[in-house]
């Protein structure tokens, strides 16, 4: 997401909204919180939605959108 965002002249601090998908929610919500506060100043913590899923492609855990502004 960083290279992402930098490719465009933009940082975290950009990032307005966050959406998470997990699909094993109750053993990864816990530990996802933790990175998502790692990744987001205080200051800067975009709204996040986190839903529980029964698949992602490719068989991913976890499916991660976002939407930055200038």
């Amino acid at each position: 997401m960083r290279s992402c965002l930098a490719d465009l002249g933009l940082d975290m601090r950009n990032v307005v909204s966050v959406r998470v998908f997990l699909t094993e929610f109750k053993r990864d919500y816990d530990e996802m919180n933790q990175a998502y506060a790692e990744f987001f100043e205080v200051e800067h913590r975009p709204t996040r939605t986190c839903v529980g899923v029964t698949s992602i492609v490719r068989d991913a855990l976890v499916e991660i959108d976002c939407i930055a502004k200038r």
